[in-house]
């Protein structure tokens, strides 16, 4: 127990509370940017599109690993911790996804 929380009982919560919120926010604003350059391209995709499409399925793929690690590599001692460091990789990736395809 950190001692915010021993002040604040649940305080340690806030940051994995906070990624969540981000990941909920930011992942619809990249699948419909994606989506939406997919439909709006036309058949058969541009080089740029497809580029896009393996990207996305490569990012899928390492985040996948990340969180696994990051799962088995942390011991549970403190839970919002725990959580913490598993969603870390997720929202690195969903954030820098949104910036990159808003233009930012």
């Amino acid at each position: 127990m950190t001692a915010t929380e021993r002040i604040v009982p649940g305080a340690g919560w806030v940051r994995p509370w906070v990624q969540l919120v981000e990941i909920s926010v930011s992942a619809p604003i990249v699948i419909g940017v994606r989506t939406a350059r997919l439909v709006l391209g036309g058949w058969p995709p541009s080089a740029r599109e497809r580029r896009e499409m393996r990207r996305m399925v490569e990012e899928k793929v390492t985040a996948f690993g990340r969180v696994g690690y990051a799962a088995v590599s942390r011991p549970p001692t403190d839970a919002a911790q725990f959580v913490s460091g598993v969603l870390a990789p997720v929202q690195r990736s969903v954030r820098g996804n949104r910036r990159r395809l808003a233009g930012r």
